[in-house]
């Protein structure tokens, strides 16, 4: 699976040489390929998925960014204290797209809770899949911290779409005790039902 780099909606869909120097469809080894967009208007956003549709596997939408810049541009993981608007966005799009629509977010600050309500109403609005960030958006560069993998484990529990986990992995063996938390959580669900 491999994902683009974040793609901002409204340059996409302002500035045609945007696409040109940042959007690259890749070759047939870089498939699946998810298209990454940034932003908060429903209407640009979708204008700028549409442009690239047909050379991705799916849309995915960047709630995730927590970087200064997102802030000042109204997306990324600054969009998670609005939570309507990235539930909006999600809808919007899997409803218009005839690829499926992703989202990557983080843990909300105020606990894993609040973030599986939202993470629900993502999925019961379209959301294909959902990429989880184990940290909060405060949590980066310096005050990265660890990655709550607990946390995700909470989200596999609590959603029936696919939940890819994200954070605190640098090697093969990081790689292994994350799918063997996550993993062994949706198949404790699984007997369970």
């Amino acid at each position: 699976l491999c994902y683009t780099p974040m793609l901002h909606a409204r340059l996409m869909t302002e500035h045609p040489s945007y696409k040109k120097l940042h959007f690259d469809a890749g070759g047939e080894d870089d498939r699946p390929l998810f298209g990454q967009l940034a932003g908060h208007d429903p209407q640009v956003v979708l204008s700028a998925a549409r442009l690239i549709e047909d050379s991705v596997s799916a849309v995915d939408l960047n709630f995730g960014c927590p970087q200064a810049i997102a802030r000042k541009g109204r997306y990324g993981a600054f969009l998670l204290e609005e939570p309507d608007v990235p539930v909006m966005l999600v809808e919007t799009l899997a409803r218009e797209l005839s690829v499926p629509v992703t989202a990557k977010v983080r843990i909300l600050p105020s606990g894993i809770e609040d973030s599986i309500e939202l993470c629900l109403r993502m999925q019961d609005a379209g959301a294909a899949a959902l990429c989880v960030h184990g940290r909060t958006r405060t949590m980066n560069k310096q005050r990265a911290g660890a990655a709550d993998w607990n946390s995700i484990t909470r989200l596999v529990e609590a959603l029936d779409i696919p939940v890819i986990a994200n954070g605190g992995v640098a090697c093969y063996a990081d790689a292994e005790a994350c799918l063997e938390q996550t993993v062994r959580a949706r198949v404790r669900v699984r007997v369970v039902h």
